[in-house]
């Protein structure tokens, strides 16, 4: 699973839950300028935690680490209906409808926060509604890594 892979997820999930005229764009993007439109979201993935101890499994040449992760994502919910797709958003998150968007995807929702008011000023001084919402999706993110074994023992006796 990547990271694109995640967003990808996540853009889907959102698309289903807000109007088709919400763009819904991922943040941190160089030299790209605010999306314009009356409603936006800006997808940003904020923190992976560890959620339990790694698990290893061991082939002859493999050893195999699987990392029970939390994947928090921050979403900025932006334009003069954003609040009431932050509710939605969140509401969707919560039910098992919304589990049953990521089916397939390799997360699933975990939890996800209420959604907090942060308006912004632009640079023409006018305030733009936004809303924030910290979402978690639960992933199981697994990799190997080349070990050294042995498929032979050689042993001798030797007489004290």
């Amino acid at each position: 699973m990547t990271q694109s892979d995640l967003y990808a997820a996540l853009r889907s999930f959102l698309a289903a839950v807000v109007p088709n005229t919400t763009k819904i764009v991922q943040g941190q993007a160089n030299r790209v300028p605010m999306p314009t439109g009356p409603d936006v979201i800006v997808m940003q993935a904020v923190r992976r935690g560890q959620m339990a101890t790694t698990v290893r499994d061991y082939s002859p040449d493999t050893l195999t680490m699987e990392l029970s992760t939390g994947l928090n994502f921050q979403l900025d919910v932006y334009g003069p209906a954003s609040a009431e797709s932050a509710q939605k958003i969140v509401t969707a998150f919560r039910s098992p409808w919304g589990a049953d968007q990521f089916k397939g995807a390799g997360v699933q929702p975990l939890y996800c926060e209420d959604p907090t008011q942060m308006p912004l000023v632009a640079g023409e001084q006018q305030y733009i509604q936004r809303w924030k919402i910290e979402c978690v999706l639960h992933g199981s993110i697994d990799f190997g890594v080349p070990q050294q074994s042995a498929d032979m023992l050689i042993t001798t006796l030797t007489e004290i």
